[in-house]
């Protein structure tokens, strides 16, 4: 079964918190600092390194298995050693899709267009498009075996921030310091709009021992990408696009 996703309900004052973090936070510097993959700016994603004698002032934020909504301490109680960054591309590939599934995407997709003709004229390529949807909408009609489908989100490009970072261990039973290190990561929170509504603001806070603060962890990249090509009839609605191809030419 799969885990659901942890529901957040409350939010932390973020105005009040950034005037107290334009205070606390540092920069680091990859030369320095030994940070690495430091993210590029990017409006939708706010963080900010604090130095680990300030970490108890967020004590009240610190909320394991009810976090805030818009707020994440990303290691709290575990100042990092090292901090470095990556993405990943988060997508899904649907390929037990029911004949019913495909009828309705490709219908609302068509849709779509006759109502887009409605309000502007459609350009020559867009006309086509109609025409060759609707005929494709006939086609899967009458017969539904004619083609193999999957749905998937890959080309909507939806990356997700992580974080990974080193740490000093603490003892189990004194919850002293020790020499020996761990390694974690943690996904970013990130800024969030839907068309016609507001942004959702939502920050993160990186705690780091500035005594020690090394490499970057790499990640496999993605071959999905190998398999979607091979369907040559792509329809996109919204963050899912159907794809499509002749069973008799695989």
């Amino acid at each position: 079964m799969a885990k659901k996703p942890i529901n957040r309900n409350e939010e932390a004052p973020l105005e009040g918190l950034r005037l107290v973090l334009n205070k606390q936070a540092i920069h680091l510097d990859p030369l320095v600092n030994q940070v690495s993959n430091l993210p590029p700016a990017d409006q939708q994603l706010e963080y900010y390194f604090v130095p680990r004698q300030f970490m108890t002032e967020y004590k009240a934020y610190n909320r394991p298995g009810k976090p805030l909504k818009n707020l994440k301490l990303v290691n709290y109680d575990k100042p990092a050693i090292s901090v470095s960054f990556f993405y990943k591309h988060k997508y899904s590939i649907e390929r037990q899709v029911t004949h019913q599934d495909v009828v309705q995407h490709i219908k609302n997709y068509r849709d779509e267009l006759l109502n887009r003709s409605l309000m502007q004229q459609l350009s020559s390529s867009q006309q086509r498009e109609l025409q060759q949807t609707d005929e494709l909408l006939r086609t899967i009609r009458q017969q539904p075996d004619a083609y193999q489908a999957c749905f998937s989100n890959y080309y909507h490009k939806y990356y997700y921030w992580y974080c990974t970072y080193r740490y000093f261990e603490k003892d189990e039973l004194t919850g002293a310091i020790t020499t020996k290190t761990s390694t974690s990561s943690e996904h970013l929170l990130k800024h969030t709009e839907r068309v016609g509504h507001p942004v959702h603001e939502r920050l993160n806070i990186i705690f780091i021992d500035p005594e020690y603060i090394n490499e970057s962890v790499p990640h496999d990249q993605k071959v999905i990408d190998r398999e979607l090509t091979t369907y040559p009839i792509k329809l996109r609605q919204g963050v899912t696009t159907l794809y499509l191809r002749e069973k008799d030419k695989l």
